[in-house]
Parts: structure tokens; C-alpha cells; sequence
């Protein structure tokens, strides 16, 4: 019996020894063996940098740039922007240069913001204009060199605009021309048959 009772006291000690048991209770904390610590230490660690990893990643899908590039911002001012997004592109002779980061209601006008690539000089007499991918495509906006030599400064306007062509108004003003013609055939065939 002696023997059961002394396995039982060493089976409720698991491990630690009577000193420590003694600390335990007197500071009223718990002993935590030095490899259970370091393990979820680990696992702290690499939780901290996944969830790091993962906003990083959502940030950059996002459009969001949290370090500079050298990007410089340039404002234009158009009559009509229909269409146009933040995020659109902003090219030169095709060639991606910048961004739509900002647009704003400046009455009467839009205006928008455009963030240009540092190594990309634009000029007083460059021509802003809003144009579509394609027939159906997103809007994106056009850069035209002109022949001037003043070069726009960070947080300029760019004076020379082209608004959007609404493909909405020249179908309207084609069925409508195309209306009055009809009537003109109209009066011209009651003539003929006279």
C-alpha cells in the first residue's frame, strides 16, 4: 500500500518538483514549462507575420500605395468626365504613365487628379483628354504632347482639356438629322408627284 501511495504523489507531481510547487502556490501563478513557451512563442510569431502578409497583399489589390514611388500629382479640369473612374489609367502614346487617384465636383467643371510617375515630365501645353478603350471600353485618360518646354510643376493644372465625346448625344443628333431628312424625302416625293 505504501508503494500505491507513493506513485499516486508522483503522478500528481508531474514533473515539477517540491520547491517549485512550493513558489507556484505562494506567488499563486502557474509553472510553464520552458518548451510549451517557446513553441507558442513560434506560433505567435509566424500567426502575426501570415495576417501581416495577407493585408499587405490586400492592400497592394486594392490600388493602395502605403511607401511612395515618386509619383507627383497634377490636376485638369474638364466639362464632362461621364465615365471616368478613380483607378483609370492616364497614358502617354498608349504607354501607361499614371493614374486617376481623385475626382472632384468644382462647379461647373470635374476636376480630377491625376498621379504621373516621377520620370514622366508633363507640359503647360500638353493636352488632357478623356477617351475609351475600345467602343464599349473603360475611360482613360489621353496625354497629347504639345511643343512647349515649361514644365508643369507638382500640384499644377494642366490648362488644355478635351471633355468626353457622349456617344448618346451624336446618336441623338443623328436620329434626329435623320428624322428631318425623312420628312424633307416626305415633301419632296408630294412635289415629284404633282
Amino acid at each position: 500500500m505504501g508503494l500505491a501511495v507513493k506513485k499516486s504523489e508522483e503522478s500528481e507531481s508531474y514533473g515539477v518538483s517540491e520547491e517549485k510547487k512550493t513558489e507556484c502556490t505562494e506567488n499563486n501563478s502557474v509553472a510553464i514549462p520552458r518548451r510549451t513557451f517557446t513553441v507558442e512563442l513560434l506560433v505567435g510569431i509566424f500567426t502575426l507575420l501570415g495576417v501581416l502578409a495577407a493585408g499587405y497583399q490586400a492592400i497592394g489589390l486594392a490600388g493602395i500605395t502605403l511607401v511612395s514611388t515618386g509619383e507627383y500629382l497634377v490636376r485638369a479640369e474638364f466639362d464632362n468626365i461621364s465615365g471616368l473612374k478613380t483607378g483609370a489609367s492616364v497614358e502617354i502614346a498608349g504607354v501607361p504613365i499614371g493614374k486617376v487617384v481623385a475626382i472632384e465636383l468644382k462647379d461647373p467643371e470635374a476636376v480630377t487628379v491625376l498621379q504621373i510617375d516621377k520620370d514622366v515630365q508633363l507640359f503647360d501645353d500638353d493636352i488632357a483628354s478623356i477617351r475609351t478603350k475600345g467602343i464599349i471600353g473603360d475611360r482613360y485618360v489621353k496625354i497629347s504632347r504639345g511643343a512647349s518646354d515649361v514644365v508643369i510643376k507638382p500640384g499644377g493644372t494642366m490648362v488644355e482639356t478635351e471633355s468626353v465625346v457622349d456617344i448618346e448625344d451624336i446618336i441623338g443628333k443623328l436620329v434626329h438629322s435623320f428624322g428631318s431628312d425623312d420628312e424633307g424625302d416626305k415633301d419632296s416625293n408630294e412635289v415629284d408627284g404633282l
